[in-house]
Formats: structure tokens, sequence, C-alpha cells
């Protein structure tokens, strides 16, 4: 039992049990003593005073196998994405229908390509875009737009794989819902804060869409970036600069970006939430600026 349950998060099948010489008596005398905690029919906890983490889960594809993976609101949770752990744990099973028991919810599909088969802490679980699909038909549209941007500011995903996705699964149930959100100018960015995700709203209302987010100088992350007016926008969220060290590091970063010819206009929690027309005017005048600088009309 200590074998099994160290591999499989504290779980053991009742089949495993039998297979390696433990009796029926024995499992039900063990089942008294609090050795051994039904999770599912058939599936046990080994007796543990802290349980470990998403042993739950692992527990709930043991009771589903064969073919079974961690989907939808779990592979959400699981993956990352800010969406919470689900009461009931939510599994896909290929190729078959399965009446679950418990705190299980079960979903199926016909079949699955290996590439939308993942795996999480030995556990099977659907690729990040397929999860993305399936949240598209179970949670509202604002928790979606969360999840996809989690997805990509860790970049476990990309568009081609959305896309993949999509032209795959194009009668699932969700594909209307994630291909909506994809067409929305806001999910072309990934964020990392409220105030990016404020700071980039204004810009697309005010037709000032920034070229890419969280852009790549090496060896420098920014937040916003227009590529022809090599134009930096960074956003100061109020929860950003807590220490000197930081406050210095930043200058720091500014003052070496600005020396590589990028203008760094910086935007702080107190400019989105208090002058939002007015910040949105001068960045307006600052790129104006830059664009001209950038086609030879003005001198710098």
């Amino acid at each position: 039992m200590a074998a099994f349950a160290g591999r499989q998060r504290g779980n053991v099948t009742r089949r495993q049990l039998l297979e390696h010489g433990v009796t029926p008596s024995m499992i039900r005398r063990r089942r008294a003593m609090g050795s051994l905690i039904e999770r599912f029919p058939g599936v046990y906890l080994v007796g543990h005073e802290a349980e470990p983490p998403l042993s739950l889960e692992y527990a709930a594809l043991l009771y589903c196998a064969p073919r079974a993976l961690l989907s939808h609101r779990t592979a959400g949770f699981v993956q990352g994405l800010g969406v919470r752990r689900p009461r009931r744990v939510e599994v896909t099973t290929v190729g078959r229908q399965f009446k679950p028991a418990g705190k299980v919810t079960a979903h199926s599909l016909s079949s699955i390509e290996p590439a939308e088969i993942h795996r999480h802490g030995g556990m099977p679980i659907t690729s990040p875009s397929l999860t993305l699909l399936d949240l598209a038909s179970v949670v509202a549209e604002d928790v979606l737009a969360k999840a996809l941007n989690e997805a990509r500011v860790n970049e476990l995903v990309i568009d081609g794989d959305l896309r993949a996705t999509l032209h795959a699964h194009a009668n699932r149930p969700g594909a209307a819902a994630l291909a909506r959100l994809l067409r929305r100018d806001e999910s072309e960015f990934a964020v990392e804060s409220e105030a990016e995700r404020l700071c980039l709203r204004l810009m697309i209302a005010d037709d000032l869409k920034p070229d890419r987010s969280r852009a790549r100088i090496v060896p420098y992350r920014v937040d916003f970036l227009y590529e022809a007016e090599q134009l930096v926008v960074e956003v100061d969220g109020f929860r950003f600069h807590g220490t000197k060290e930081r406050f210095v590091r930043d200058r720091r970063r500014r003052a070496d970006l600005m020396a590589r010819g990028y203008e760094v206009f910086v935007i702080s929690w107190s400019d989105l939430v208090h002058e939002p027309d007015v910040t949105m005017s001068r960045l307006r005048i600052v790129r104006a600026r830059r664009r001209a600088l950038a086609l030879g009309e003005i001198r710098s």
C-alpha cells in the first residue's frame, strides 16, 4: 500500500491491492481501522495526517480510468489560470461515456490528439489550449478572459495553439465563446496586473493600441511597446516599488532603455484612476512626436 500510495499522491485502488495479495477481508479490516479511507468506489486514501496536494484529483483519475484526464475548471486550477478549485473534480474520459459517483463531474471526448494531453505531476491533463476551450463552456466571460491572460503571461499558449484547437473542435461547447474572446482587441495582449489591464483598456478606447505587451528588449521585458516609435509604456501599479532597492533598479532600467534610443513613458495607478483623459492625451502627444522623429520630420 505504501509503495502505490507514494506514487499516486496517497491513493490506491482495490484492484491494485487484490493483485498484490491483499485479501478482501484485509481491506475491510483496514477500512474499519481507518488506514484505508474510501474516496470513490474502489479507490482509497491510505491514512494520512496531512493529505498530499491534489490527492483528490489523482483519486478521481484512478476512479475514472482508463483514458481519463483532468479538464475544465480542475485543469484551469491545476495549471494556474486563476480559476478556483471546483468542489467536484472535473475529468474528461476519451472514447467512452462515464457515470461518476461522489465528487466527480465527468465529460467525454470521442477522440483526442496526443498533443492535447499534457502531464502535471504525473497526472494526465488537457493541454492549456484545450483547457481554455473547455473553460469557455462552463465559466463566465470575465473568468475566461482572466484565464486566457494568465495562460499568455505564463507563456503556456500562443495564438497558433488556440487557433488549432478551435479548428479541431469547431463544434465543441465553448468554441464560439472562445473565438469571440479572441476577436476582442484586449485579448491580443497579456497583462500582469489590474493596473496594466486598466491602462490597456484606456489605450484601446483612445485609439492608442500598442503593438505588443510584455515585449522583450533584451535583457528587459516592458509592459507595452510601440515598435516604430521606439516608445515604451511602463505602468507603475500601486503594489510596486515598495522598497528603495526596487525603486533604484527601475530607474537604472529606464535609463538603460533610454540610452538605447527608447523613450519610456511612465503611467502611475493614480494617473489611470484620477486623470485617465489627461494621461491618454499626454501619451498621444508623446507618441505623435516619436512617430515624427522616426519619420525624420523633426530632429531629436
